[in-house]
Parts: C-alpha cells; structure tokens; sequence
C-alpha cells in the first residue's frame, strides 16, 4: 500500500511540473497509437519518363516473431512502351542487413503461358525462385540482376524478398526499411533509379498457436524454412492490382 501511495505522488509531483512548464503530457496508450502509426506497410512513387512508371514497396502489417517478413518490390507501367528491368536492389530493415534473404520474382510473360501448355491466356504469370548463389549483398542492401525481366501495361513486375527473423527480435519490434533502387532500360530516361523514401514497416507481433508449433518444428529441423502461418494470405498476389490502381487512377 505505501508503495502504491509513493508511486501515485511520484506520478502526481511530475504531472504538476510539467504543467508548470507549460508541457502537455501525452497518457502512454496514446503515445504508443502515434509510434504504431508511423509504421506504414507500403509505399509508392509515381514517375513520369516519356513513359508513367509506379515503382511500390510493401509488406504485411504484421509478421510473426521468428518468422519471415516478405518485402515485396513491384515496377509497374499503364503507358505504351515495354520497359527492362536487369537490377533490383532491396534495403531492408537495420535488424535484417546481414540476414541473407530468399528472393521470388513474379513476371507476366505471354511465351510462358503458351509454351507451359496453359494456351495464350493461362500461366501468364512466371513465378521464378532467384538462385542463392544469385542473390548478393550490396552494400547496405541485397540485389538481384537479369538480362531484362519485361514490364507489360497493367502486369506489374513484382520481386519479394523474404527475410528469417532472427530469434533476438521480440513481439512489439517495429522493422522499418531503408529505399530500394532498379537498373531499367531504355536509357535514357531510365537508366539506374534510387528511392530512399520507397520504405515499408512491419510491426512483429507474437505468433499464433499455428505459428508457434512451426516454429518449434523448424527448430528441430522438421518444418518448412520459410512456412508461415498466415491468416492475410500472399501480400504480393495483391502488388499487381494495388499498384494498376494507383497509376490507372
């Protein structure tokens, strides 16, 4: 009881002065709603070269602790004029820059949908797994290279990087990235493109029952190393047509 009336003077003595310093106090709860909102899940830049270019990051809101946080990186056009991408270059959050991670690139292409036997209209999108071997740290960031992955209008070109979390990062951890950069063609007026403000922010919460038994599973080198339980299902199946929307209108 005496504890409790000490601590109610303490809170009481320290909200008088700062009244008195004509400071506002902000009650806890609140300030950490203005923390969480400042952890935006995507963005997006809109670029006018000769040709409208949207470039988007985004990640899910929420990612299990010891889980994979997934940063996907779309290019997308609406205008007349196929563009090349050869480069991606993706900076991830401080936590993640020495955690390798595994990247899947996503790519509408009309050869794979005819010659995978699905005819002209099915199969459109190549789902391709980048080789480790392929995937290098640069600097800051992780890049991937290709002779040209082609950008068709309205079929963004989608690259996700998946990171493991790391055992350290606990439940409340707010992972903010760094930008990301893309080497395209023709040059001019593309040529090499940085994006410092293109971020994304996850918030890592604490797994689920499922996640947990995968986790555990992992552990004992029994589950999957990338499985994750999810009830928001594939963030980047939903890039394309968030990102045709923005620059269509």
């Amino acid at each position: 009881m005496r504890l409790n009336l000490l601590r109610r003077s303490i809170v009481a003595a320290a909200a008088v002065a700062v009244a008195g310093a004509g400071l506002v106090a902000i009650p806890s709860a609140l300030a950490g709603d203005a923390a969480a909102a400042t952890c935006t899940s995507s963005s997006t830049v809109k670029k006018t070269l000769i040709v409208d270019y949207g470039f988007q990051k985004a990640v899910a809101p929420q990612t299990a602790q010891s889980g994979t946080a997934t940063y996907s990186l779309s290019v997308s056009t609406s205008s007349i004029g196929n563009p090349y991408v050869q480069g991606i270059w993706d900076i991830p959050p401080t936590e993640l820059k020495d955690v390798k991670p595994t990247v899947k690139v996503k790519a509408f292409t009309l050869i794979g949908g005819i010659l995978g036997g699905g005819g002209a209209f099915d199969k459109l999108i190549n789902e391709q797994v980048i080789d480790p071997a392929n995937v290098k740290q640069d600097g800051r960031s992780w890049k991937i290279n290709h002779t040209g992955w082609a950008v068709y209008s309205g079929q963004a070109l989608t690259a996700e990087f998946s990171y493991k979390l790391p055992a350290s990062i606990m439940a409340g951890k707010q992972l903010q990235s760094g930008g990301a950069a893309f080497q395209a063609t023709p040059k001019p007026p593309l040529g090499y493109l940085e994006f410092p403000n293109l971020t994304a922010c996850t918030t890592v919460r604490a797994p689920n029952a499922g996640e947990a038994i995968t986790g555990s599973l992992d552990s004992a080198g029994l589950g999957s190393s990338e499985g994750q339980l999810s009830s928001t299902g594939s963030l980047a199946d939903l890039v394309p047509a968030i990102i045709g929307g923005a620059i269509g209108g």
